[in-house]
């Protein structure tokens, strides 16, 4: 893919994300809040990217990749007014039909073109298959690792600026109050995937992002860049404003290990 290629494929991307636009020009404010979350994954991809050493040709598909990630949330939230996949739809899976039926990747070779598609259909998925060809793997990966980057901030912003309250769809219309589940204590703590079919309160959304410290992120740029963002050290303190659970401390803990181990840091410095 070249960069001219990639610049085609933006305003295309756009000119598809403006048939959600009102006649005054607005989104819907979930819908600009995914928006908003797209054009920082690409930026995170960007980072990431040039933390790995990632070569020219590799970066620029890795770019489309973090642009198309989310393309299928607009019709979703039009169609079923939530971002729930398990009230409505697979979003990647309907991604990968807007980006077919859109034809946003059409005058892309074919190899691209299905390495593009797999990372869009693959980034929501609980693992990566070890099947994948590497060069696929990579780009499955990358996407998934901005991606949760930049949902750590979509988070502090919305708890910060006071949207989580007035705008619950964020963590999923969740109990604010309220212990973790012990299965996802115990899934967390050992760094497994979990089921959100398990997600019951705030407490637990927030673990699986502590969770996501812990074998959750593929680069190690990644990991640097979470860690230098302090995204645990705000999930341990806000978590304890929902719950005196012991399983949050033992969540955080491992995580800390995990951080410290994987980064060469002393634990105490992520403390």
């Amino acid at each position: 893919m070249t960069r001219e290629f990639f610049e085609e494929l933006t305003r295309r991307y756009h000119a598809y994300v403006d048939t959600f636009r009102t006649a005054e020009g607005t989104l819907a404010q979930m819908s600009q809040l995914k928006l908003d979350h797209t054009l920082q994954v690409v930026e995170d991809a960007k980072r990431i990217m040039a933390g790995e050493a990632w070569s020219e040709e590799a970066y620029v598909i890795g770019e489309a990749c973090a642009l198309l990630h989310d393309v299928g949330r607009y019709s979703q939230l039009n169609e079923f007014g939530t971002f729930q996949d398990v009230k409505s739809i697979d979003h990647a899976a309907r991604g990968v039909e807007v980006i077919g039926s859109e034809r946003l990747l059409d005058g892309l070779v074919e190899a691209e073109r299905d390495r593009i598609m797999t990372a869009v259909a693959m980034h929501n998925k609980k693992s990566v298959p070890a099947t994948l060809a590497p060069e696929t793997a990579d780009l499955v990966h990358l996407v998934r690792d901005a991606d949760k980057l930049d949902i750590f901030r979509v988070l502090e912003v919305a708890i910060g600026d006071g949207s989580l309250q007035r705008n619950p769809e964020i963590a999923w219309e969740l109990q604010v109050k309220g212990p973790p589940s012990p299965a996802i204590v115990e899934a967390v703590r050992q760094g497994l995937p979990v089921s959100y079919a398990l997600v019951k309160t705030l407490s637990d959304f927030v673990l699986i992002q502590v969770g996501w410290l812990i074998r959750g992120l593929h680069y190690p740029a990644a990991l640097r860049l979470a860690s230098e963002r302090r995204v645990l050290e705000y999930r341990e303190a806000f978590l304890k404003t929902l719950s005196d659970d012991p399983g949050v401390d033992v969540c955080c803990e491992a995580a800390r290990t995990y951080l410290s181990e994987r980064l060469n840091l002393p634990a105490v410095a992520l403390g």
